[in-house]
């Protein structure tokens, strides 16, 4: 697909889609650098639709934090038969999203830990300021090195196209389930009032999942969802009892008794730690033996007076 977007963006290829958006690599022609454009479905236009992408603009307009895709821009579309479709330009994460790289098996106990951190740091920031995500998942976590030469991969969260603000009054229908059935909430399962620490949840069952390379809930929607109101995720106990009180506080089922997003950042962080490991002790020096000859011997030519016996008067 190419496509000129406000007289400016260029797309280049597809990245990804949705059911109701596309993502595209493209490049701003006024500033000769790589943007990501999402590009809404034109026949996305009911009334839900369409409140999700304005709050989508709008947050991301007023959000700015190291942990979350920035926008650039946005505007409207018009294709050959005048069909309208919003889009909204934000920087390009080049490089794979968490859910991919799952795919290649479960990640290092350390890394898991900075990934978490950097990700409760942002929802720290998000919740600070009003919203509430609520589709935490691997999906939606994108991962790039800063440099060529980095050592580790920072994450970023992006589509916010279902939070809402914290105060809002009218989101979606009461009693409607919103998110993405394998890391939802107990109380988004059931249609309940979700909370900063609903994220909290679904973030703690992506880190047990980067831990274990399985998904704490699978199998289909409806299963998936009850069956976190009926237990708790299975945490296994050779990932260690500090991940395991970590991540017992963050998934458990009660809201009240879960970290806030700045605890579980502190936690998080604790564990991404690398123990240290103590230096060997270098040898203690033993006393000189008693025939040991520290003067008044010549070797080559070269004479060594013995050490004086006393320091001498000034």
């Amino acid at each position: 697909m190419d496509v000129l977007l406000g007289q400016r963006y260029r797309t280049v290829e597809l990245i990804g889609s949705g059911g109701a958006a596309a993502v595209y690599r493209a490049v701003d022609e006024n500033l000769g650098r790589e943007v990501a454009v999402k590009l809404f479905q034109p026949s996305a236009v009911g009334d839900d639709e369409q409140r999700r992408q304005q709050t989508e603009t709008s947050l991301l307009a007023t959000l700015n934090h190291p942990g979350l895709v920035t926008l650039l821009d946005a505007g409207v579309y018009h294709d050959e038969t005048g069909r309208g479709s919003s889009y909204l330009v934000m920087e390009l994460v080049d490089g794979p999203d968490l859910r991919r790289r799952l795919k290649n098996g479960p990640l290092p106990a350390l890394t898991t830990a900075t990934l978490g951190a950097d990700l409760a740091d942002a929802l720290n920031y998000v919740h600070t300021n009003g919203v509430i995500h609520r589709d935490v998942k691997p999906a939606n976590i994108l991962l790039f090195p800063q440099s060529d030469q980095d050592t580790r991969l920072y994450p970023r969260l992006t589509d916010f196209g279902i939070a809402r603000l914290i105060e809002a009054t009218v989101a979606t229908a009461h009693g409607a389930t919103i998110g993405t059935a394998s890391y939802l909430s107990p109380e988004q399962a059931s249609g309940g009032e979700v909370t900063p620490r609903s994220d909290i949840y679904s973030l703690g069952l992506v880190l047990l999942e980067c831990l274990t390379g399985e998904k704490a809930f699978p199998g289909p929607i409806v299963e998936s969802a009850v069956a976190r109101l009926l237990r708790d995720p299975e945490i296994p106990a050779y990932i260690g009892p500090e991940w395991r009180e970590v991540l017992r506080a963050m998934t458990s089922r009660r809201v009240g008794e879960r970290p806030e997003a700045h605890e579980a950042a502190v936690a998080l962080r604790s564990l991404a730690v690398e123990p240290e490991q103590s230096l060997p002790e270098p040898p203690a020096a033993g006393p000189a033996p008693e025939d040991q000859v520290t003067g008044g011997i010549t070797t080559g030519n070269i004479y060594i007076p013995q050490p004086p016996d006393h320091a001498p008067s000034l």
